[in-house]
């Protein structure tokens, strides 16, 4: 059987990227449904247990909000008990979210379970194979990124 051609590789990637969007996509789904949360609350609680304390308009850009959305976004995870949100003492016009101590051991055994899977995934791969596949990923994120922004400013 002949080589794949380079543009075969990198139509069978492409295919296969969109693929593994869409999985994380249905998992992400399937995540927050079982937390009781929209995926848009998904994004921000996890960017909460990333830096801990965020702005409201940092947690609107990080869910593809306006701010608006974002302030109500906030609302419903405060009176669900996900967040608290205080001002911020340098700037009282400016205001924070943290995520509630309680509320990371819940979503922490979920992720837990997914990262144990992720490692039993790529047991057998080598340093320098887990490294291409970085390198790739993280170009394709930028890409993505670039490619939403577009999108959205039309």
């Amino acid at each position: 059987m002949a080589q794949p051609t380079r543009a075969e590789l990198v139509a069978r990637l492409q295919a296969d990227v969109a693929g593994t969007v869409s999985d994380g996509v249905a998992l992400q789904e399937a995540l927050a449904t079982r937390l009781g949360l929209t995926t848009s609350d998904l994004r921000a609680i996890t960017l909460l247990m990333r830096k801990g304390t965020v702005s409201t308009s940092e947690l609107a850009d990080a869910a593809g909000l306006t701010s608006g959305a974002a302030t109500r976004m906030v609302d419903r995870l405060e009176k669900a008990n996900w967040v608290e949100r205080f001002m911020d003492a340098r700037d009282r016009r400016r205001v924070l979210v943290v995520m509630k101590k309680t509320r990371r051991g819940e979503i922490g055994e979920l992720y837990a379970e997914m990262s144990h899977a992720w490692m039993s995934a790529l047991a057998d791969k080598s340093e320098a194979e887990l490294e291409t596949v970085l390198v790739i990923f993280d170009r394709m994120r930028g890409v993505a990124r670039e490619q939403a922004a577009a999108l959205r400013d039309g």
